[in-house]
């Protein structure tokens, strides 16, 4: 090296703000600035000219540090580290420490050995890495009595997310001792979005949610209408029977004989009307009495049928015949004993919500995805808004609310799916239809998975994990 540059290099050296020193590969160091002896706590001792024994010696208690020195100029590889270093005074420090071959044209020569003190830094990092994990732990109480109020708005659905929850998480238990576990930084954004993804039944009406039966509240109307009607046809049958009784007691039949032998036919004509009156009244009542019967009859099967689970054709045509049955208000006017919300509610195949009332509860998905993605989750739980909002997708893309399909839906989201499936359908709580066995729900999620619905490869796994037990 010339003078000039020789000069400039030493320059260049002392000013900069990291420690330097130079390691020949013959153990001496040729080169150091101020910055390192201070950094290594040696005083004003210059480094030039000792070995990298005799700093060792020096510093028994910095084994981390030379190690990584020694190995670099040992293999002539670029080596990076932060390790601890102890000064004299029994403080701890933490060196950024990196150590390159330094070149003359193609042979290498020397290292370079360059440390910082990173100290302060490595306390933030530590101080923020205890943050981030107090603020999962209170995103995590947060998300769980989130959860916890939107289970008690529904007492039919109250323990759905929990269960999911711990099948979830002994599934994932099997996997880990499988030895093939979900990544480590996934498995609390995965849980997060079970927590999650009922979320959006927050904003659907209660009235949707909570619904008890096929009526809810309607079959009060219904039971009301009839007996306005019911009330009505007993004062006419009161009225008729009195005056048939009356009618009765007056002896028409013995009149019309006295009349017709003393040959009064005027009054014979009358009196015939008035006994053709009475039959009228006759068939009136006997009707009044059929249509109470009709009544009381077509109620208690309403009644039945609102409680019912499943719906076959000749119960669906039976409640059309019914709906049809006029009804007497207040007013003297007539209604249809069914209205056709009525009929559409008592005639549902499965369950026990409307075509409208279904697709109310089916936008839970979508709201839920809207609400997950206000909240900005990023870094590790960046993905929760999708593998929460995805879960009532099909692989064969007849699900809702995207009608995505195949490498579209995630493994996240496609375990959720059949988890929420399973626990939906052995649920004991549910209003509109009895708890299935496992075996039986299992049967029905593998009758979805050769339908192509399902993951058949995650459901088996899950099958044979026991989880769901």
């Amino acid at each position: 090296m010339k003078p000039t540059e020789a000069l400039m290099f030493e320059h260049l050296l002392e000013n900069m703000t990291d420690g330097v020193f130079i390691i020949g590969y013959d153990g001496h160091i040729r080169m150091d600035n101020n910055v390192a002896s201070e950094v290594l706590d040696i005083g004003v001792d210059t480094l030039y000219g000792k070995t990298i024994v005799d700093l060792i010696s020096e510093n028994s208690k910095n084994d981390a540090f030379f190690e990584c020195i020694t190995l670099a100029v040992y293999k002539k590889e670029k080596i990076a580290e932060i390790v601890p270093f102890y000064k004299k005074d029994g403080s701890e420090r933490q060196l950024r420490l990196v150590v390159s071959p330094l070149r003359d044209r193609e042979d290498d020569i020397a290292a370079i050995v360059m440390f910082s003190d990173v100290t302060e830094l490595t306390d933030l990092g530590e101080k923020n890495d205890h943050l981030n994990q107090m603020l999962i732990h209170f995103i995590q109480r947060f998300v769980k009595v989130l959860i916890g109020a939107v289970d008690k708005r529904s007492h039919f659905n109250a323990t759905h997310t929990k269960k999911m929850v711990n099948y979830a998480t002994r599934y994932l238990e099997y996997l880990e001792e499988q030895g093939r576990p979900l990544d480590p930084k996934k498995v609390e954004p995965f849980l997060a979005s079970i927590w999650l993804h009922d979320v959006g039944k927050l904003v659907i009406p209660y009235r949707i949610l909570e619904k008890p039966n096929r009526l809810a509240g309607k079959e009060k109307e219904v039971v009301h209408r009839a007996e306005v009607s019911i009330l009505k046809d007993r004062l006419r049958i009161s009225e008729l029977e009195r005056e048939i009784c009356k009618a009765e007691h007056s002896d028409d039949s013995s009149l019309v004989s006295e009349l017709a032998s003393s040959g009064e036919w005027m009054n014979l004509g009358e009196t015939i009307e008035t006994i053709s009156e009475a039959d009228e009244k006759r068939r009136t009542l006997e009707g009044a009495k059929a249509h109470i019967k009709e009544l009381e009859d077509a109620i208690s099967f309403i009644k039945d049928v609102n409680n019912r689970g499943f719906i076959d054709a000749d119960t669906r045509q039976r409640i059309q015949d019914i709906a049809t049955i006029e009804c007497e208000t207040y007013d003297g006017g007539t209604v249809y004993l069914l209205d056709n919300y009525d009929i559409e509610a008592l005639t549902v195949e499965k369950g026990n919500l409307t075509s409208n009332e279904r697709r109310i509860v089916m936008s839970h998905v979508t709201e839920t995805y809207n609400m997950l993605k206000e909240m900005d989750f990023e870094g590790e739980f960046a993905d929760v808004p999708d593998w929460a909002g995805r879960h009532h997708e099909y692989l064969d893309g007849t699900g809702y609310p995207n009608g995505i399909s195949g490498d579209q839906i995630t493994w996240e989201s496609r375990l959720i799916t059949i988890i929420d499936i399973y626990d939906a359908l052995t649920a004991e709580d549910r209003p509109y239809k009895p708890a299935m066995s496992p075996e039986k729900a299992f049967s029905i999620l593998r009758s979805m998975r050769d339908e192509g619905k399902l993951d058949g490869e995650i459901l088996e796994d899950f099958y044979n994990s026991n989880a769901w037990k």
